[in-house]
Protein backbone atom coordinates (compact mmCIF):
# COMPACT_ATOMS: atom_id res chain seq x y z
CA UNK A 1 0.00 0.00 0.00
CA UNK A 2 1.26 3.12 -0.86
CA UNK A 3 0.90 6.82 0.68
CA UNK A 4 -0.80 8.20 -2.29
CA UNK A 5 -4.18 5.25 -1.52
CA UNK A 6 -4.59 6.04 2.30
CA UNK A 7 -7.30 8.50 3.88
CA UNK A 8 -5.60 9.29 6.50
CA UNK A 9 -1.99 11.00 5.21
CA UNK A 10 -0.82 11.43 8.72
CA UNK A 11 -0.62 8.70 9.82
CA UNK A 12 0.76 7.03 6.82
CA UNK A 13 3.74 9.49 6.57
CA UNK A 14 4.40 8.83 10.32
CA UNK A 15 4.74 5.38 9.55
CA UNK A 16 6.77 5.87 6.62
CA UNK A 17 9.30 8.14 8.54
CA UNK A 18 9.57 6.08 11.35
CA UNK A 19 10.12 3.20 9.43
CA UNK A 20 12.82 4.64 7.55
CA UNK A 21 10.60 3.63 4.31
CA UNK A 22 11.60 7.31 2.35
CA UNK A 23 14.83 7.37 0.24
CA UNK A 24 16.57 10.11 -0.95
CA UNK A 25 17.78 10.26 -4.74
CA UNK A 26 20.21 13.16 -6.05
CA UNK A 27 19.94 14.55 -9.75
CA UNK A 28 23.17 15.97 -11.10
CA UNK A 29 22.91 19.97 -11.63
CA UNK A 30 24.63 20.78 -14.00
CA UNK A 31 26.16 24.80 -14.65
CA UNK A 32 25.36 25.30 -18.54
CA UNK A 33 27.67 28.41 -18.80
CA UNK A 34 30.66 26.81 -17.38
CA UNK A 35 29.89 22.83 -18.05
CA UNK A 36 30.63 21.70 -14.41
CA UNK A 37 28.68 20.50 -11.80
CA UNK A 38 26.80 22.68 -10.21
CA UNK A 39 25.63 20.11 -7.41
CA UNK A 40 22.13 17.97 -6.52
CA UNK A 41 18.66 18.39 -6.44
CA UNK A 42 17.22 15.96 -3.83
CA UNK A 43 13.80 14.17 -4.15
CA UNK A 44 12.54 11.91 -2.05
CA UNK A 45 10.33 8.61 -2.53
CA UNK A 46 8.47 5.99 -0.74
CA UNK A 47 10.62 2.80 -1.24
CA UNK A 48 7.65 0.87 -1.25
CA UNK A 49 6.10 2.01 -4.49
CA UNK A 50 8.65 0.24 -6.24
CA UNK A 51 9.97 3.39 -8.46
CA UNK A 52 11.94 6.65 -7.88
CA UNK A 53 10.89 9.06 -10.47
CA UNK A 54 9.33 12.56 -10.77
CA UNK A 55 5.59 11.07 -10.60
CA UNK A 56 6.11 9.40 -7.37
CA UNK A 57 8.32 12.15 -5.91
CA UNK A 58 5.26 14.55 -6.45
CA UNK A 59 2.72 11.86 -5.11
CA UNK A 60 4.98 11.72 -1.72
CA UNK A 61 5.25 15.82 -1.59
CA UNK A 62 1.07 15.76 -2.35
CA UNK A 63 0.47 13.81 0.58
CA UNK A 64 2.71 15.93 2.31
CA UNK A 65 1.19 18.85 1.68
CA UNK A 66 -2.78 16.74 2.45
CA UNK A 67 -1.05 16.18 6.25
CA UNK A 68 -2.09 17.81 9.08
CA UNK A 69 1.86 17.77 9.98
CA UNK A 70 2.66 19.22 6.95
CA UNK A 71 5.51 21.01 8.27
CA UNK A 72 6.99 18.35 10.81
CA UNK A 73 7.26 16.01 7.83
CA UNK A 74 9.13 18.15 5.78
CA UNK A 75 11.08 19.01 8.30
CA UNK A 76 12.39 15.18 8.62
CA UNK A 77 12.29 14.69 5.33
CA UNK A 78 14.75 17.89 5.02
CA UNK A 79 16.71 15.71 7.69
CA UNK A 80 16.95 12.30 6.00
CA UNK A 81 17.99 14.43 2.86
CA UNK A 82 20.63 16.11 4.62
CA UNK A 83 21.70 12.73 6.20
CA UNK A 84 21.77 11.28 2.62
CA UNK A 85 24.24 13.64 1.61
CA UNK A 86 26.64 13.30 4.52
CA UNK A 87 26.35 9.38 4.41
CA UNK A 88 27.40 9.62 0.46
CA UNK A 89 30.56 11.90 1.23
CA UNK A 90 29.48 14.61 -0.33
CA UNK A 91 31.10 17.83 0.37
CA UNK A 92 29.66 20.57 2.36
CA UNK A 93 30.35 22.37 -0.40
CA UNK A 94 28.21 20.90 -2.61
CA UNK A 95 25.18 22.54 -3.49
CA UNK A 96 21.98 21.26 -2.46
CA UNK A 97 18.40 22.26 -3.77
CA UNK A 98 15.60 20.58 -1.63
CA UNK A 99 11.83 21.55 -2.08
CA UNK A 100 10.72 23.40 1.05
CA UNK A 101 7.50 23.67 2.72
CA UNK A 102 6.82 26.87 4.26
CA UNK A 103 5.94 25.40 7.23
CA UNK A 104 8.74 23.85 8.07
CA UNK A 105 10.81 27.08 8.11
CA UNK A 106 10.51 27.67 11.63
CA UNK A 107 12.06 24.25 12.53
CA UNK A 108 15.29 25.29 10.75
CA UNK A 109 18.90 25.07 12.44
CA UNK A 110 21.52 27.33 12.56
CA UNK A 111 23.75 26.85 9.68
CA UNK A 112 25.74 29.94 9.62
CA UNK A 113 29.16 28.23 10.10
CA UNK A 114 28.66 26.31 6.79
CA UNK A 115 29.21 27.39 3.75
CA UNK A 116 27.34 30.14 2.53
CA UNK A 117 23.83 29.28 0.81
CA UNK A 118 24.91 25.45 0.12
CA UNK A 119 21.35 24.86 0.48
CA UNK A 120 18.73 26.37 -1.28
CA UNK A 121 15.10 25.87 -0.01
CA UNK A 122 12.77 25.69 -3.02
CA UNK A 123 9.27 27.57 -2.14
CA UNK A 124 6.39 26.88 -4.73
CA UNK A 125 4.94 30.29 -5.52
CA UNK A 126 0.87 28.57 -4.40
CA UNK A 127 2.43 28.04 -0.73
CA UNK A 128 3.31 31.31 -1.13
CA UNK A 129 0.67 32.97 -1.56
CA UNK A 130 -1.48 30.71 0.33
CA UNK A 131 0.13 32.73 3.95
CA UNK A 132 2.46 35.34 2.47
CA UNK A 133 2.70 37.15 6.04
CA UNK A 134 4.23 33.93 7.63
CA UNK A 135 6.14 33.20 4.86
CA UNK A 136 8.41 36.25 4.37
CA UNK A 137 9.02 36.53 8.18
CA UNK A 138 10.33 32.82 8.43
CA UNK A 139 11.94 33.15 5.08
CA UNK A 140 14.10 35.86 6.48
CA UNK A 141 14.83 33.84 9.50
CA UNK A 142 15.92 31.32 7.42
CA UNK A 143 18.44 33.40 5.09
CA UNK A 144 19.21 34.61 8.55
CA UNK A 145 20.64 31.02 9.90
CA UNK A 146 22.18 30.17 6.87
CA UNK A 147 19.94 28.79 4.41
CA UNK A 148 19.65 29.65 0.61
CA UNK A 149 15.65 30.58 -0.87
CA UNK A 150 15.08 29.50 -3.85
CA UNK A 151 11.59 29.23 -5.82
CA UNK A 152 10.46 26.66 -8.23
CA UNK A 153 7.46 25.28 -10.81
CA UNK A 154 7.86 28.71 -12.09
CA UNK A 155 6.43 29.85 -15.36
CA UNK A 156 3.65 27.36 -16.77
CA UNK A 157 1.51 30.25 -15.37
CA UNK A 158 2.62 33.98 -15.37
CA UNK A 159 0.85 34.41 -12.10
CA UNK A 160 3.76 32.21 -10.52
CA UNK A 161 6.01 34.97 -11.01
CA UNK A 162 3.91 38.01 -8.84
CA UNK A 163 5.89 37.24 -5.85
CA UNK A 164 9.62 37.33 -7.20
CA UNK A 165 10.60 40.65 -6.13
CA UNK A 166 9.11 40.20 -2.55
CA UNK A 167 10.93 36.22 -2.47
CA UNK A 168 14.00 37.59 -3.91
CA UNK A 169 15.35 33.66 -4.96
CA UNK A 170 18.77 33.25 -5.61
CA UNK A 171 17.94 30.65 -7.85
CA UNK A 172 14.11 30.41 -9.58
CA UNK A 173 13.33 27.30 -10.61
CA UNK A 174 11.32 26.39 -13.54
CA UNK A 175 8.58 24.80 -13.95
CA UNK A 176 9.64 21.44 -15.70
CA UNK A 177 6.42 21.81 -18.62
CA UNK A 178 8.14 25.45 -19.29
CA UNK A 179 10.09 23.42 -21.74
CA UNK A 180 7.08 22.19 -23.44
CA UNK A 181 5.56 25.60 -23.99
CA UNK A 182 5.21 26.41 -27.61
CA UNK A 183 3.45 29.98 -27.30
CA UNK A 184 6.15 32.33 -27.75
CA UNK A 185 4.32 35.19 -26.45
CA UNK A 186 3.90 33.65 -23.04
CA UNK A 187 7.65 32.45 -23.77
CA UNK A 188 8.40 35.69 -24.79
CA UNK A 189 6.70 37.72 -21.43
CA UNK A 190 8.36 35.11 -19.34
CA UNK A 191 11.81 35.64 -20.28
CA UNK A 192 11.42 39.37 -20.11
CA UNK A 193 9.76 38.97 -16.14
CA UNK A 194 12.62 36.50 -15.61
CA UNK A 195 15.77 38.84 -16.56
CA UNK A 196 13.84 41.72 -14.55
CA UNK A 197 14.61 39.63 -11.74
CA UNK A 198 17.71 38.14 -12.69
CA UNK A 199 19.43 41.66 -14.04
CA UNK A 200 18.17 43.35 -10.43
CA UNK A 201 19.24 40.51 -8.03
CA UNK A 202 22.05 38.60 -9.58
CA UNK A 203 19.86 35.46 -9.16
CA UNK A 204 20.05 32.31 -11.36
CA UNK A 205 17.55 30.30 -13.30
CA UNK A 206 17.01 26.96 -13.34
CA UNK A 207 15.63 24.66 -15.93
CA UNK A 208 14.46 20.98 -14.65
CA UNK A 209 13.81 18.01 -16.80
CA UNK A 210 15.92 18.81 -19.26
CA UNK A 211 16.11 15.04 -21.97
CA UNK A 212 17.59 15.97 -25.26
CA UNK A 213 19.75 18.01 -27.14
CA UNK A 214 16.30 19.72 -28.67
CA UNK A 215 15.34 21.11 -24.90
CA UNK A 216 18.90 23.08 -25.19
CA UNK A 217 17.77 25.58 -27.63
CA UNK A 218 15.09 27.04 -25.42
CA UNK A 219 17.21 26.64 -22.19
CA UNK A 220 20.10 29.04 -24.28
CA UNK A 221 16.87 31.21 -24.97
CA UNK A 222 15.72 31.78 -21.16
CA UNK A 223 19.17 32.37 -20.37
CA UNK A 224 19.46 29.78 -17.67
CA UNK A 225 22.17 29.19 -15.47
CA UNK A 226 21.95 25.84 -13.91
CA UNK A 227 19.81 22.96 -15.79
CA UNK A 228 18.91 18.77 -14.22
CA UNK A 229 17.31 16.17 -16.50
CA UNK A 230 17.65 12.69 -17.83
CA UNK A 231 20.43 14.68 -20.37
CA UNK A 232 22.89 14.97 -17.78
CA UNK A 233 22.24 11.69 -15.36
CA UNK A 234 19.24 9.92 -13.88
CA UNK A 235 18.76 10.03 -10.28
CA UNK A 236 20.80 7.88 -8.14
CA UNK A 237 20.61 7.45 -4.12
CA UNK A 238 24.61 7.29 -4.92
CA UNK A 239 25.77 10.12 -5.82
CA UNK A 240 29.17 11.18 -7.16
CA UNK A 241 31.12 13.98 -4.98
CA UNK A 242 31.90 17.18 -6.89
CA UNK A 243 35.03 19.37 -7.07
CA UNK A 244 33.87 22.77 -5.37
CA UNK A 245 33.20 24.74 -8.37
CA UNK A 246 35.81 27.98 -9.37
CA UNK A 247 33.37 30.12 -9.70
CA UNK A 248 29.81 30.84 -7.84
CA UNK A 249 26.77 32.08 -9.78
CA UNK A 250 24.70 32.81 -6.52
CA UNK A 251 28.14 34.75 -5.43
CA UNK A 252 26.50 38.15 -6.51
CA UNK A 253 23.07 37.77 -5.43
CA UNK A 254 21.96 40.64 -3.75
CA UNK A 255 19.60 39.23 -0.82
CA UNK A 256 18.83 42.29 1.12
CA UNK A 257 17.51 40.48 4.17
CA UNK A 258 16.16 43.07 5.88
CA UNK A 259 13.46 43.31 8.77
CA UNK A 260 10.26 45.56 7.27
CA UNK A 261 8.41 47.58 10.29
CA UNK A 262 5.65 50.29 9.52
CA UNK A 263 3.54 51.51 7.01
CA UNK A 264 4.06 52.74 3.56
CA UNK A 265 4.24 55.90 4.34
CA UNK A 266 6.15 55.19 7.22
CA UNK A 267 8.65 53.28 4.62
CA UNK A 268 8.20 56.31 2.16
CA UNK A 269 9.70 58.36 4.51
CA UNK A 270 13.02 56.64 3.82
CA UNK A 271 13.02 58.43 -0.12
CA UNK A 272 14.85 61.13 2.41
CA UNK A 273 12.53 63.82 0.40
CA UNK A 274 9.53 66.09 1.49
CA UNK A 275 6.21 65.28 0.95
CA UNK A 276 3.85 66.32 -2.19
CA UNK A 277 0.73 67.84 0.22
CA UNK A 278 -3.16 66.96 -1.90
CA UNK A 279 -6.60 67.19 -1.40
CA UNK A 280 -8.73 64.56 -1.18
CA UNK A 281 -10.19 64.99 -4.84
CA UNK A 282 -6.16 64.99 -5.95
CA UNK A 283 -4.97 61.93 -4.00
CA UNK A 284 -8.31 59.74 -5.11
CA UNK A 285 -7.12 60.68 -8.89
CA UNK A 286 -3.42 59.63 -8.09
CA UNK A 287 -4.42 56.54 -6.02
CA UNK A 288 -7.23 55.65 -9.13
CA UNK A 289 -3.93 56.78 -12.12
CA UNK A 290 -1.91 54.17 -10.25
CA UNK A 291 -4.31 51.70 -10.33
CA UNK A 292 -5.54 52.70 -14.23
CA UNK A 293 -1.55 51.45 -14.52
CA UNK A 294 -1.70 47.89 -12.73
CA UNK A 295 -4.56 46.95 -14.85
CA UNK A 296 -2.46 47.05 -17.54
CA UNK A 297 0.43 45.14 -16.03
CA UNK A 298 -1.34 41.60 -16.29
CA UNK A 299 -0.62 38.24 -14.11
CA UNK A 300 2.69 39.23 -12.84
CA UNK A 301 1.65 41.99 -10.35
CA UNK A 302 0.70 42.11 -6.91
CA UNK A 303 -1.51 44.91 -6.36
CA UNK A 304 -2.31 45.85 -2.06
CA UNK A 305 -4.60 48.70 -1.36
CA UNK A 306 -4.76 50.51 1.78
CA UNK A 307 -8.23 52.43 2.35
CA UNK A 308 -7.49 54.24 6.02
CA UNK A 309 -10.92 53.24 8.17
CA UNK A 310 -13.39 53.08 4.91
CA UNK A 311 -16.46 50.75 5.06
CA UNK A 312 -16.70 50.80 1.71
CA UNK A 313 -14.84 52.21 -1.78
CA UNK A 314 -15.89 54.18 -4.29
CA UNK A 315 -16.94 52.86 -8.01
CA UNK A 316 -13.48 53.44 -9.21
CA UNK A 317 -11.81 51.55 -6.60
CA UNK A 318 -14.29 49.09 -6.88
CA UNK A 319 -14.12 48.18 -10.25
CA UNK A 320 -10.53 48.09 -10.49
CA UNK A 321 -9.77 45.83 -8.01
CA UNK A 322 -12.64 43.23 -9.17
CA UNK A 323 -10.79 43.62 -12.31
CA UNK A 324 -7.19 42.97 -10.66
CA UNK A 325 -8.67 39.94 -8.53
CA UNK A 326 -9.07 38.28 -11.97
CA UNK A 327 -6.40 39.42 -13.55
CA UNK A 328 -3.37 40.37 -11.44
CA UNK A 329 -1.06 37.83 -9.59
CA UNK A 330 -2.02 38.73 -5.77
CA UNK A 331 -4.33 41.61 -4.54
CA UNK A 332 -5.22 42.53 -1.51
CA UNK A 333 -7.20 45.22 0.23
CA UNK A 334 -6.74 46.41 4.11
CA UNK A 335 -8.82 49.18 6.27
CA UNK A 336 -9.74 49.67 9.46
CA UNK A 337 -13.70 49.68 8.12
CA UNK A 338 -14.37 46.15 7.36
CA UNK A 339 -13.22 42.72 8.19
CA UNK A 340 -14.16 41.00 4.76
CA UNK A 341 -12.96 42.79 1.49
CA UNK A 342 -15.93 44.81 0.09
CA UNK A 343 -14.47 42.24 -3.48
CA UNK A 344 -14.82 38.47 -2.87
CA UNK A 345 -11.76 36.89 -3.67
CA UNK A 346 -9.72 39.81 -2.92
CA UNK A 347 -7.44 38.70 0.40
CA UNK A 348 -7.59 41.44 3.30
CA UNK A 349 -6.48 41.50 7.06
CA UNK A 350 -7.37 42.69 10.60
CA UNK A 351 -6.60 46.34 11.06
CA UNK A 352 -6.63 47.15 14.70
CA UNK A 353 -8.00 50.18 16.32
CA UNK A 354 -3.83 51.19 17.19
CA UNK A 355 -2.73 50.72 14.04
CA UNK A 356 -1.27 53.92 12.05
CA UNK A 357 -2.76 52.43 8.57
CA UNK A 358 -6.43 53.87 9.75
CA UNK A 359 -5.11 57.13 9.21
CA UNK A 360 -3.46 56.11 6.06
CA UNK A 361 -4.28 55.37 2.00
CA UNK A 362 -1.97 53.62 -0.37
CA UNK A 363 -1.56 51.40 -3.56
CA UNK A 364 1.16 49.72 -4.10
CA UNK A 365 1.68 47.61 -7.20
CA UNK A 366 5.03 45.33 -7.43
CA UNK A 367 5.79 43.10 -10.28
CA UNK A 368 9.17 41.88 -11.68
CA UNK A 369 9.74 44.33 -14.33
CA UNK A 370 8.52 46.91 -12.50
CA UNK A 371 7.23 49.19 -9.43
CA UNK A 372 4.85 52.36 -8.41
CA UNK A 373 3.42 53.27 -4.80
CA UNK A 374 1.45 56.29 -3.91
CA UNK A 375 1.07 56.83 0.14
CA UNK A 376 -0.49 58.98 1.87
CA UNK A 377 -1.19 60.06 5.50
CA UNK A 378 -4.32 62.14 6.42
CA UNK A 379 -3.30 65.54 8.25
CA UNK A 380 -4.45 66.55 11.69
CA UNK A 381 -4.99 69.74 10.42
CA UNK A 382 -7.46 70.39 7.68
CA UNK A 383 -6.04 73.32 4.95
CA UNK A 384 -6.34 76.98 4.61
CA UNK A 385 -9.94 76.03 3.16
CA UNK A 386 -10.89 73.72 5.55
CA UNK A 387 -10.55 70.83 3.31
CA UNK A 388 -8.42 67.73 4.67
CA UNK A 389 -5.38 67.41 3.09
CA UNK A 390 -2.71 64.76 3.02
CA UNK A 391 0.78 64.57 2.88
CA UNK A 392 1.72 62.19 0.01
CA UNK A 393 4.73 59.84 -1.42
CA UNK A 394 4.47 58.89 -4.89
CA UNK A 395 7.56 57.20 -6.20
CA UNK A 396 8.51 53.74 -8.37
CA UNK A 397 12.05 53.66 -5.93
CA UNK A 398 11.79 49.52 -6.37
CA UNK A 399 12.91 48.33 -2.94
CA UNK A 400 10.82 51.23 -1.49
CA UNK A 401 7.76 49.79 -2.92
CA UNK A 402 8.83 46.21 -1.93
CA UNK A 403 9.48 47.34 1.47
CA UNK A 404 5.85 48.47 1.41
CA UNK A 405 4.35 45.94 0.09
CA UNK A 406 5.68 43.76 2.40
CA UNK A 407 5.32 45.79 5.35
CA UNK A 408 1.33 45.73 4.16
CA UNK A 409 1.58 41.78 4.11
CA UNK A 410 2.40 41.43 6.93
CA UNK A 411 -1.60 41.89 8.06
CA UNK A 412 -3.37 39.47 5.40
CA UNK A 413 -4.24 36.57 6.76
CA UNK A 414 -3.66 33.04 5.14
CA UNK A 415 -5.86 31.55 3.48
CA UNK A 416 -8.32 28.67 5.32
Amino acid sequence: MTANSLTDPTQELERLVRSGLIDTYFSPVLDFVTGHPAGYMLQHVNREDGRAGHEEAAALRRTIRASELVGDFDSSLRAIGLRAAQAAGLPTHTRLFLTAEPESLVTLEDRTDEPDRSVILQLDPERIVASPAAVLRSMRQARSLGWGIGMKSIGLDLRSTAFLPLVNPSVVGLHEDVLKITDKQHLAELIRLLHAHTERTGAVIMVEGVSSEDDLELVRALGARFITGPLYGQSSREPEPVANPWEDPLRDHFTRNLAVQGTPFSIARGLKRDPLIMDDELLRAELGSLLRRALTSGESTVAIGVFGEEQTLSDGALESFAALRDTAGFTALLSGGFEEPPIPGVRTGAVDASDPLRSQYSVMVIGPDWSGMVAADRRSDPGPDGRIQYDVFVTTERYTCVDAARGALTRVRPLG
